[in-house]
Formats: C-alpha cells, sequence, structure tokens
C-alpha cells in the first residue's frame, strides 16, 4: 500500500468484517487500532496480525459520548497520527415490527449512525491539521433495499397479530450513514480528506451464522449473481483501496461490494 498519513482506526475490530478490514490493513503496512467492547475478541484480532503493520487493541463503546471520547484520545496516544477511520461497529435488531421499543430504535441509531457522525468529529480536527484523511463508513445493500420475507423464509417466521418481523432501525440507519457520507464528503474535501461508504451484500460472519439457517444461506448465494457469499476479507480490500492515494480523486461514493446483490 502506497503513503498513507498516519494510522487506521477500525470500530468493530473484535470479528467479521472489522477484524477482517483491520488484518488487510496491517498486513498492508498501516499501524491499526481496533475498537470494541470485547477486550479478548479485540486481543484476538491484535494476535492474529502478520505484519507489517501492527495491531492494536483499544476497548470502548462507540455509543457513549464519554466512550467516543476516549477512543480517540487513546488511538492518537497509540498511532501518533490517524489518518483513516473505518467506521464499522454495528448492530441490528429483529422483531415484530409493533413491537419495537423506542430504546431498541435508539440503540440501533447510536451505534450505527450516531457514533459515526462523532467519532468523525472527533477525528477531524487531526486529519484537517496533517491536510490528509480517509474515512470509510461501513453501511450495507440494506441502506437501500428492504428484506425479502419470502428469501429469508424461516429466519422471518413468526409474525403474529404484532405484525411481520424485520429490522427497520438497521435499514434506516445504514441509509442515514451513505446520506451522511456524501454530506460529509463535501464539507471536508477542502482540507484534503475523502469520504466514502461500502456497503457489504450477502457475508457470513460470526455475527450472522448464529442468525442464519442453512437453507437461507443457500437461497443467499443462489441469489447472488457471482454465485457465492463473500469473504470478510474482500471488504477490507476495498476499504485499502478507497484509504490509498490512489483512491484520492474517489470520495463521496457509495461502493457495494455484494456479488451484484443490488442489481436485480
Amino acid at each position: 500500500m502506497n503513503r498513507v498519513h498516519g494510522g487506521a482506526v477500525v470500530t468493530g475490530g473484535g470479528s467479521g468484517l472489522g477484524r477482517a478490514t483491520a488484518l488487510v490493513l496491517a498486513e498492508s503496512g498501516v499501524d491499526t487500532v481496533v475498537v470494541g467492547r470485547r477486550q479478548a475478541a479485540l486481543e484476538e484480532t491484535a494476535a492474529a496480525a502478520s505484519g507489517p503493520g501492527r495491531i492494536v487493541a483499544v476497548p470502548g463503546d462507540v455509543a457513549s459520548a464519554r466512550g467516543r471520547a476516549e477512543i480517540v484520545s487513546r488511538a492518537l496516544e497509540a498511532l501518533g497520527r490517524v489518518g483513516i477511520l473505518v467506521n464499522n461497529a454495528g448492530t441490528s435488531r429483529r422483531a415484530p415490527l409493533l413491537a419495537h421499543t423506542r430504546a431498541q430504535w435508539q440503540r440501533v441509531m447510536e451505534v450505527n449512525l450516531t457514533a459515526s457522525f462523532f467519532l468523525v468529529q472527533g477525528f477531524l480536527p487531526h486529519m484537517r491539521e496533517q491536510g490528509w484523511g480517509r474515512i470509510v463508513n461501513i453501511a450495507s445493500v440494506y441502506g437501500s433495499l428492504a428484506l425479502n420475507s419470502q428469501l429469508y423464509g424461516r429466519m422471518l417466521a413468526g409474525a403474529d397479530e404484532q405484525g411481520p418481523i424485520r429490522q427497520p432501525a438497521y435499514h434506516a440507519s445504514k441509509g442515514g450513514l451513505v446520506a451522511l457520507t456524501r454530506e460529509l464528503a463535501v464539507a471536508v474535501a477542502p482540507w484534503g480528506i475523502t469520504v466514502n461508504a461500502v456497503s457489504p451484500g450477502m457475508f457470513l460472519t460470526e455475527q450472522s451464522q448464529g442468525l442464519v439457517d442453512p437453507d437461507t444461506i443457500e437461497r443467499l448465494r443462489a441469489m447472488t449473481p457471482v454465485g457465492r457469499l463473500g469473504d470478510p476479507r474482500e471488504v477490507g480490500q476495498a476499504v485499502r483501496f478507497l484509504a490509498s492515494e490512489e483512491a484520492s480523486f474517489i470520495t463521496g461514493v457509495d461502493l457495494p461490494v455484494d456479488g451484484g446483490w443490488s442489481c436485480w
């Protein structure tokens, strides 16, 4: 990877797409801080690094203002300079439509959308000072698409008088993240900073394995034009490109990494 002005911060780096992204960046020579609430999982990510970049575990809760302030402070302490921020931390809540509570809605929004903006706000002064920065927000194809009830089968079964099982806050938060990406891209472009989104399609991670049955996995594979699910490293490779000098003229885009899923 070409020259990067400072290290990287990857939220949600203890597993799944965040871990894969951190490992790809470290393999490319970028010192990387991984952030999350589970210390042990972060340490596993750090231990899996094969260099030449190092990975540093920084536990923290992106959903709290105090947690975000500590993340910014500790990341700068560990790296000296931060040139790349990957807002990957995310959560979801599936429940019958009429059973979703305000607290559940707010939790998803806080982690997926609010935290992303305020972490950007926390690191922006340092990126502006050095005249260089790369911000990559991990959105989702479901920022613009709805869940197909027939496709997901048993995963969305159990509808009753409370309505069908859905995840509205997740979709709204990811759509908001794409819109936020465009707004920030325009705002910070004069400071030498780019802001882009990556929207993963169907990936099988530690989190999703416990939620998706084998029949659904096969349907998802068949519905993906390239005929397979994604490898989490492929998200990391997209992030690596958007964080590179070669992508300096790319900002405000939403890059689907979905094997053609969103083309149907």
